[in-house]
């Protein structure tokens, strides 16, 4: 699902009209927009709107309103719930509210995917460029089945051949898609993120696309990304440099060491460019080295083992050093 259909309940004409520009503004369709005072139980019909922004005045020492109760008790959808009365249009105050609920829009699909794929606990980028796609395939091939990883693939390619990648990674017991708006980061999947569209990994575990390039000389960016997925996954995340050319990667390699987690490279001289895995090595934040099997295997004996400690109930993240 990558539109939404949005049901506005509102307590203003002035406050419909910025939500409703908001909804538009993050990709969704306006299903419905109702002012409290107007607003009918047969308006708030489960089958009328996939997601509920609600905002009216409400008064802490007393009960909701009928229809904001109703919604609050019986909605199975998901709700967006404020109170903006305060916030008087074009100030700093409302902007910043504005802002917040157009963030909020934007998870919705993430939040709806959310609630029948859970988000992984432990994700792991693998980065590559030239040279990349037959490295990360022999990666992926040597893992075994169940680990309980998510894997994002972010490969400077050419946008004709990103096809080709989930292709060349559909044989391994880790299926491959596309990024898309909303896709859940799920274990044991491959999601691989293209140069024509950016990618932002949300709070919830989801990725959003919200249109633009990447930032900087690379397409897909991995440092962008791993910015991203750092602030989301801290601790609990990987990061594996494959061969390619450039420095893209080196500045996430210090920040996923600098968050606790763990940064692994394809050794060098089995690199077919050896740029992007040197850049990370000299930044001291590369703790592990070896062929792209070799590294499947270390990765493999990790979870492998952090899973018996688990069994027995002293375990310890596999992320932590």
């Amino acid at each position: 699902m990558a539109t939404v259909r949005i049901g506005l309940l509102v307590d203003s004409p002035l406050k419909c009209q910025y939500l409703a520009m908001s909804a538009r503004e993050a990709g969704h369709e306006l299903a419905a927009a109702l002012l409290l005072s107007e607003c009918t139980a047969e308006d708030l019909a489960p089958e009328r709107a996939d997601a509920w922004v609600v905002d009216v005045a409400l008064d802490p020492d007393a009960e909701p309103p009928g229809p904001v109760q109703a919604l609050l008790e019986q909605s199975e959808a998901p709700l967006i719930v404020s109170d903006s009365s305060e916030y008087h249009p074009g100030s700093e105050a409302h902007t910043a509210w504005l802002k917040r609920t157009l963030a909020k829009l934007r998870q919705l699909v993430g939040d709806i995917n959310l609630q029948s794929v859970p988000r992984a606990n432990q994700l792991w980028v693998l980065a590559a460029s030239t040279g990349g796609p037959s490295a990360v395939k022999a990666f992926v091939e040597a893992l075994p089945p169940g680990l309980g990883i998510a894997f994002i693939y972010a490969q400077h390619i050419d946008t004709g051949y990103t096809g080709t990648l989930v292709k060349m990674l559909g044989q391994s017991h880790y299926p491959a898609a596309l990024a898309s708006d909303g896709a859940v980061i799920q274990a044991n999947r491959v999601l691989i993120v293209t140069a024509c569209h950016r990618v932002d990994l949300l709070e919830n575990g989801t990725l959003a696309m919200p249109g633009g390039a990447w930032n900087g000389p690379y397409a897909p960016s991995v440092d962008q990304l791993v910015a991203n997925a750092a602030r989301v996954y801290g601790a609990r995340l990987g990061l594996i440099v494959f061969t390619g050319m450039g420095d893209d990667g080196a500045a996430a390699s210090r920040m996923v060491r600098q968050r606790g987690g763990r940064v692994w490279a394809q050794r060098p001289d089995d690199c077919t460019s050896s740029s992007m895995p040197e850049a990370a090595l000299a930044t001291g934040a590369v703790t592990e080295t070896g062929t792209p099997v070799e590294l499947a295997e270390r990765l493999s004996a990790l979870y492998r083992a952090s899973t018996s400690i688990e069994e027995t109930g002293t375990y310890e993240s596999p992320a932590a050093h």
